[in-house]
């Protein structure tokens, strides 16, 4: 369908990728991975032809059609979002309009065959191509993004630009074409248009290619992982999980081959300078001299970075109720969105809001974070509670002649230059980058700013809308951790599933009747909204406990048994290698032709158990992650 030949891409002579080739297959579903600025946008621009390349070849059959939906906003016009959704089919439009005009001419002269004729033909293309069910289709496809039917009729120019986003989904969507280019769709989406299109996805039969930073949503979505890094690209077969596991095997080979064939450069350069003057042992010498300038090395291993870690400031003592709803009320002018509300948020408490879009989970968030007051009812805060409120415009009050480092320095009161760097150095920021203007920050880079900005200080509740928009998968696993042991109480809205399930413990499902609380994390709230408890297992969530660590513990420990197993036997292995490895090079074995080959088959054999049980442990550690 799409075939990419020895491609490469730079700027200002600093290469992107190069020299990459690939062929996206039908039924090919794509995660295009890797750090913000490795080119995963470029690429997909290059795809659709919108960005030009340095060499190499793009092509496509030429029946292959792509729908592309990209990251920027998407501009407004007159049509209504019925139309607008309509519009990646405009050969139906213009048939209908054939039909009109041909309709006209029948009723003047009822007897012309000729038009009788055309106007059947273009009946049965018009029914061919799905004509006369299109409209329900763009209504269901639309509904599903979290549009309601009244709203069918609505001037896209009157939409913001993340429902305006929704609309050209929906379009491509409808359009139906053999490839689907997204370039972060669930930005723009709450959770059920997110899960909604999951769905969609899962059922839909062509090939697609994404860049998300929702590891659930990429999970549920993709059979490939394409990675850029390091200026390369790599294919991987499987879900992001797949992805992940397969590349720790290949880091852990590659570092294992780089170790082994450095070895073996020491130990011929050793033989070289050792015998480089001897006449007996001229030819060997040559031959390793000549060995040593073939050989292809392998590249170094990138060294991992130290894993960043995010603390974010506790108060001392908080009091056990932080914020209590006292029959909290509020409408907007006719619209009632909360009547009568209890809701209280203890100590400790982390606490994932839920809902249909429109259900009031912003507002309730808005109201705990005293934004906005209340129609009727009082919110009362437990004494001396201070409270940290992220918003989804939170990225748009930062001042755009600050840097980074002066934004930060602004609210932090106290704390040195040295503080605020290694404080920054835990939000991905480092070195002069932290001297980078405000106003030419990314979307994700922006994001972190406000977020460091917010964590800065210590708080009782941190009140979080949409947290995780713009941050990439790093940035996120960071947030994650820091937010998993923060000791302060916490209630966050989120379409990221795998965020809600490591952060929170108690999910508020926010709807027209209410508040329903659920003693778990999101997953433990899907199972339980679809299939049910029985009161045994809901005994385990009296005190708080989390629907996995209750229902897992004996798989759990079986897994971590057989993962000590496994540690104790790759110790065991580590030492007949090196035991074995002593024996071949020992000069006294040197002409002990059948000792030194049965050592090396003995090393090659254990190397090749050793790989395998990485393999498994990380098979392990994935599951155990996932449970």
């Amino acid at each position: 369908m799409i075939f990419i030949d020895n491609l490469s891409k730079s700027y200002n002579g600093n290469y992107l990728f190069s020299n990459v080739t690939i062929g996206i297959k039908r039924g090919m579903r794509i995660g295009l991975v890797g750090a913000n600025g490795a080119g995963k946008t470029t690429l997909l621009r290059i795809l659709i032809g919108e960005e030009d390349f340095d060499s190499g070849n793009v092509q496509s059959d030429k029946k292959t059609s792509i729908g592309y939906l990209p990251q920027e906003l998407i501009t407004g016009s007159d049509s209504t979002i019925l139309e607008e959704a309509q519009k990646s089919v405009p050969t139906l439009k213009k048939i209908e309009e054939q039909l009109s005009s041909l309709n006209d001419v029948i009723r003047k002269d009822p007897n012309n065959t000729r038009v009788v004729k055309k106007i059947g033909q273009l009946q049965h293309e018009y029914e061919v191509l799905g004509g006369w069910s299109i409209e329900d289709k763009a209504k269901k496809i639309l509904s599903g993004l979290g549009f309601n039917k009244n709203q069918f009729d609505k001037k896209i120019i009157t939409l913001s630009g993340g429902w305006r986003m929704r609309v050209v989904l929906a379009s491509i969507l409808l359009k139906n074409p053999d490839v689907i280019i997204l370039d972060e769709p669930t930005n723009h989406l709450d959770l059920d248009a997110t899960i909604w299109l999951e769905n969609f996805l899962s059922e839909w039969s062509g090939s697609l290619v994404l860049i998300s930073h929702d590891r659930t949503f990429l999970d549920k979505s993709i059979n490939h992982v394409l990675e850029i890094e390091l200026k390369k690209v790599f294919l991987f077969k499987g879900n992001y999980s797949d992805y992940l596991t397969q590349k720790l095997i290949r880091m852990e080979q590659h570092k294992s081959s780089y170790k082994n064939q450095q070895k073996k450069i020491k130990e011929t350069e050793r033989f070289i300078e050792r015998f480089r003057y001897k006449n007996t042992k001229s030819s060997q010498v040559q031959s390793r001299v000549k060995s040593l300038e073939k050989l292809e090395k392998i590249e170094e291993p990138e060294q991992i970075n130290k894993e960043l870690n995010l603390i974010i400031p506790n108060k001392v003592r908080s009091p056990l109720k932080i914020i209590s709803l006292n029959n909290v009320s509020k409408r907007y002018e006719k619209n009632i969105v909360f009547n009568n509300l209890k809701f209280e948020v203890e100590r400790n408490q982390k606490i994932g809001l839920v809902g249909h879009n429109g259900a009031g989970k912003s507002t309730l968030l808005k109201l705990l974070a005293e934004e906005i007051e209340p129609t009727a009812g009082e919110i009362v805060k437990g004494p001396n509670v201070d409270s940290a409120y992220y918003a989804q415009h939170q990225l748009e009050i930062l001042k755009k002649d600050d840097d980074i480092y002066s934004s930060i320095a602004s609210v932090g009161e106290g704390l040195g230059e040295t503080e605020i760097r290694t404080y920054l150095g835990s939000f991905l920021f480092s070195g002069e980058e932290i001297k980078k203007g405000i106003g030419v920050l990314s979307g994700g880079e922006k994001a972190r700013v406000a977020l460091a900005r917010m964590l800065i200080s210590p708080v009782d509740i941190l009140l979080l809308d949409e947290p995780t928009n713009h941050l990439d998968i790093k940035a996120r696993a960071v947030l994650e951790r820091a937010l998993k042991e923060y000791k302060g109480s916490i209630v966050c809205i989120s379409h990221d599933r795998h965020f809600l399930n490591k952060v929170t413990d108690i999910t508020c499902e926010v709807g027209h009747k209410g508040l329903k609380i659920f003693n778990g994390n999101y997953d433990y709230y899907y199972w339980k909204k679809n299939q049910g408890l029985n009161k045994d297992i809901e005994k385990q969530f009296k005190e708080n406990q989390s629907f996995d660590k209750a229902i897992s513990y004996k798989i759990k420990k079986k897994i971590k048994n057989r993962e000590t197993a496994i540690g104790r036997r790759i110790k065991a292995i580590e030492i007949e290698i090196d035991t074995a490895r002593a024996l071949v090079q020992n000069k006294k074995n040197q002409d002990n032709y059948q000792l030194l080959l049965k050592e090396t088959e003995k090393i090659d054999k254990l190397e090749i158990e050793y790989l395998e049980l990485l393999e498994e442990k990380e098979s392990l550690f994935e599951k155990i992650k996932m449970i």
